[in-house]
Order: C-alpha cells, then sequence, then structure tokens
C-alpha cells in the first residue's frame, strides 16, 4: 500500500477543486484509492512529465493530480486541477 503526503498547495487547491461538487469529490477519493491500492491499475492513466519527476494520475477527462514518489511506497501530492496545469512542471 503506497502512503500518500500532502503539500499545502494541494490541500488548498483541493479544497477549491471539491466545492460544491459530489462528482468531483467521489472522483477524487476514487483516485486517490486506486493510486494507495494498486499505483499500476490502468485505470488511473499513470503518466510521468517528461524531464521532471512528477507524476499524474487522471481524475476525470479534463484533470489530474500532479504527485512525485518520495520512495517505492510514499508519494507527495503537489497539486490537483486541470490537465493543462503540467506547463507550470
Amino acid at each position: 500500500m503506497i502512503n500518500l503526503d500532502v503539500t499545502e498547495k494541494f490541500r488548498r487547491e483541493h479544497r477549491k477543486f471539491i466545492s460544491n461538487s459530489a462528482d468531483r469529490k467521489h472522483a477524487v477519493a476514487l483516485a486517490l484509492r486506486t493510486l494507495r491500492e494498486n499505483p499500476r491499475n490502468p485505470g488511473l492513466h499513470l503518466e510521468k512529465f517528461q524531464g521532471s519527476k512528477t507524476w499524474t494520475i487522471r481524475v476525470d477527462r479534463g484533470n489530474r493530480i500532479f504527485f512525485s514518489w518520495t520512495s517505492e511506497t510514499s508519494a507527495l501530492l503537489i497539486d490537483i486541477g486541470p490537465h493543462d496545469k503540467y506547463r507550470r512542471y
């Protein structure tokens, strides 16, 4: 099982992302549960940004969770939001 740590930025963006949307809240919870239980699950659409230590998993068609691996069994959640945020990383 993967341990998930979060940055303050992730906490802040997560609160905004799920506010007033039960569907988003459920989608994020499902993606994070899947990441913890099986990070190789094809449903996550795991991607690594070329030339970066940042990875993403899919929340829904247009939104991703951005994270980095801190060890083989731990990940640090960095950000959440539209796929286009990748330009920051």
